[in-house]
């Protein structure tokens, strides 16, 4: 089969590769059908954390159809529409016990410490997968795990009506929360990007919300940009006193940062790492709302464009939102 593995940093290859074996007792295997570039992803191809298995076949955020099932499972059946859990936790440690398993200390995900989903098939245990409504489409459906990222982001945050909320970044994170707190009937949002083209994606849904930079002070601000600029301007000049911080982007280096402005604002900073039990809901969002989560797909693609769709976005210009790959539509 057709397969994207990844050798090193900035070393990703388009191969033929054996098919997955199994599925063994408890197992499922899947039909990718679709599977998505998530912003950990660009990390990993530019730096190589995480993996700990190389060559390994890269992706974690996917969906498909169920092709076979082993012995011992239940709930699913051939031909099912699925979306998939990426993360591998031990379910013993404390953190694991408390229903935190984002936090558990053994935390992986495929596509780094196990073969992932940019390939045609992948097996996994059936626990990592919950049936989707066939009328989501495939795109929609992968968009599931990243969801789930934006629904834990805005469980974090001491929303009320009254608040006033800015979301930097319009990346797929940025817009994937500002669309829950839509959903959710959040109204005074405000969004920055430095991209003129994700700008225009989110103003073409929520005019209002799109601002080319921040003009006025914010009672929660969600960071998702994972830029140190960004940080270092927007903290001490657009969050009011007692404000709140979700930190949801990756850094890509080390970042300076007064932490007396934290003290003398009584600012309260939380991280947002993955998400934990918001798996269901995102499901049900995506069942329900499908139509308003379909800006943020910009591209499908084959997987032998997988070089053209990481230089799109990881290009300053940023002239994309998500790209998904399309594993089946190429036969080599």
């Amino acid at each position: 089969m057709n397969a994207v593995r990844f050798y090193g940093a900035r070393d990703l290859r388009f191969e033929r590769v054996p098919r997955p074996a199994g599925p063994g007792t408890n197992q499922v295997k899947v039909r990718v059908e679709a599977a998505g570039i998530c912003g950990s992803d660009l990390h990993v191809y530019e730096t190589g954390h995480y993996v700990t298995q190389i060559p390994v076949i890269m992706g974690h955020e996917f969906a498909g159809t169920v092709i076979d099932v082993g012995d011992g499972v239940q709930g699913l059946g051939h031909g099912d529409h699925v979306i998939g859990d990426s993360r591998i936790f031990c379910g013993r440690c404390r953190s694991c016990q408390k229903g935190q398993p984002n936090l558990c200390a053994s935390l992986g995900f495929l596509g780094e410490v196990c073969d992932g989903a940019y390939s045609e098939e992948i097996t996994v245990n059936s626990s990592s997968l919950v049936r989707i409504g066939d009328g989501v489409p495939f795109e929609i459906a992968a968009l599931a795990e990243p969801t789930c990222v934006a629904l834990h982001a805005f469980r974090m945050a001491r929303i009320e009506e009254s608040r006033r909320v800015l979301i930097l970044g319009a990346g797929p994170i940025g817009a994937l929360i500002h669309t829950v707190l839509m959903i959710r009937g959040v109204s005074d949002i405000h969004v920055t990007d430095i991209s003129e083209y994700r700008r225009g994606v989110i103003a073409r849904v929520d005019a209002n919300a799109v601002i080319s930079k921040p003009q006025n002070q914010y009672d929660i601000v969600f960071e998702t940009t994972g830029s140190s600029s960004v940080v270092g301007q927007v903290l001490p000049n657009h969050i009011i006193k007692g404000g709140e911080l979700i930190m949801v982007g990756l850094f890509r280096r080390l970042t300076p940062f007064d932490f007396n402005q934290i003290v003398e604002s009584e600012w309260v900073v939380k991280g947002c790492s993955a998400f934990s039990t918001e798996l269901p809901e995102a499901v049900q969002l995506l069942e329900k709302h499908r139509q308003r989560f379909e800006h943020i797909v910009s591209h499908k693609i084959p997987l032998q464009k997988f070089q053209q769709a990481f230089d799109v976005l990881l290009s300053p210009e940023k002239t994309a939102m998500k790209i998904v790959f399309t594993p089946g539509t190429i036969k080599v």
